[in-house]
C-alpha cells in the first residue's frame, strides 16, 4: 500500500496538473504577453478567471495494484483548492488535503501553488514562438488553429509545450503537448499530451437542477516509469473545471500499477462560503 506522503505528493501534482495554464506570445526571444492574450489567457485559466476566494472541494479514491494484479488496498483524499490571489502574471492557490489510509486521517499542512499562465513558477522566464497554424479534428469538425511554442527558462529542467488554440472557441486550448528534459536537454525526463475530444456536451453537477455545459479531455502522461492514461469532464462554470476524472497507470510492461478516480464534492465562488455539509452530502453551490 502506498503511505500518505507518496499520495500526498502526488496529489499536490495533480492539482497543478488540473490546474494547468497556456501562454502565447509573439516571435522571437524572451518576450512579454501582449496585453489581449494575456486577458485571454487568464479568463481561460480554470481558477483564475473565477478570482479570489473561488474554491473546489474533490475527493480522490486511488487503488494500487501488485504485479500480479491484485489490489494492495485504497486511500481517499479530500482535497480543497482554494484561490488565493490573482495578479496580472500569475496565479496563487492553497491546497488543503486529508488523506484516509485504514481508517485513520492524516491531514496535510496547507500548501502554496504559484504558477504563471504559461505555466512558469516564480523565478522563471518564458520564450514564446510563432508556429505554422494547425488544423484539430473535434466531433468530425476541423478546426485551423493558431499555433505557439512556449520555452519555460531556468530552474533544473528544461520544458517545452506546444499549444494549439482557436479564439472564441470554448474550450481556447484544444491540445498541448509538453516535453520534460534535463537542463541540457539531452535526456528527456516526461511526455504528456492533453487533447479535447468532446465540445458541446452537458453535466450535471452535484444536486443542481440543470445540467452545465462541459467538454471531455484525454490526457497521457509517459515518462521512464511507464504510462498514465486519464479521462475528465470539465464544466468551465466551476472552479478548477475537472468535475470528473478517471485516470489509470501502467507500468513499463503494461500492467495496472495504480487506479484512481476523482469526484467534484462541492464548490464556490467567494470567500466565506460555507464547506461541505460534515456529514459528508455533497453540496451545491451557492451564488454570491
Amino acid at each position: 500500500m502506498q503511505g500518505p506522503r507518496t499520495i500526498l505528493g502526488w496529489i499536490t501534482f495533480a492539482v497543478a496538473l488540473c490546474a494547468a495554464s497556456a501562454g502565447l506570445g509573439l516571435l522571437g526571444g524572451p518576450v512579454a504577453f501582449a496585453a489581449e492574450e494575456d486577458a485571454m489567457l487568464r479568463e481561460a485559466h480554470p481558477w483564475a478567471r473565477f478570482g479570489k476566494g473561488a474554491w473546489r472541494q474533490v475527493r480522490i479514491i486511488t487503488e494500487g495494484f501488485d504485479e500480479q494484479g491484485h489490489s494492495t488496498g485504497s486511500t481517499v483524499t479530500d482535497n480543497k483548492t482554494t484561490v488565493e490571489e490573482v495578479t496580472p502574471d500569475r496565479v496563487t492557490l492553497k491546497v488543503e488535503a486529508t488523506v484516509e489510509v485504514s481508517g485513520q486521517r492524516f491531514p496535510s499542512q496547507p500548501q502554496i501553488l504559484k504558477q504563471g499562465y504559461a505555466g512558469e513558477t516564480v523565478g522563471q522566464a518564458t520564450e514564446v514562438k510563432v508556429l505554422e497554424p494547425e488544423t484539430i479534428v473535434i466531433d468530425g469538425q476541423s478546426l485551423r488553429c493558431e499555433t505557439r511554442q512556449i520555452e519555460i527558462l531556468g530552474g533544473v529542467t528544461r520544458e517545452i509545450t506546444r499549444i494549439n488554440y482557436l479564439t472564441g472557441h470554448q474550450p481556447t486550448i484544444l491540445r498541448r503537448q509538453t516535453t520534460t528534459s534535463d537542463a541540457a536537454g539531452a535526456k528527456p525526463l516526461h511526455e504528456g499530451t492533453t487533447e479535447v475530444r468532446a465540445v458541446q456536451m452537458t453535466r450535471r453537477v452535484l444536486d443542481e437542477a440543470e445540467p452545465k455545459a462541459a467538454f471531455l479531455v484525454r490526457q497521457e502522461q509517459r515518462n521512464d516509469r511507464g504510462l498514465t492514461i486519464s479521462w475528465a469532464w470539465h464544466v468551465p462554470e466551476v472552479p478548477g473545471e475537472v468535475v470528473d476524472q478517471t485516470s489509470k497507470k501502467l507500468d513499463t510492461a503494461g500492467r495496472l500499477v495504480r487506479r484512481t478516480t476523482l469526484e467534484l464534492v462541492a464548490y464556490g465562488d467567494a470567500e466565506g462560503e460555507p464547506p461541505p455539509d460534515p456529514a459528508g452530502r455533497r453540496s451545491r453551490r451557492k451564488r454570491r
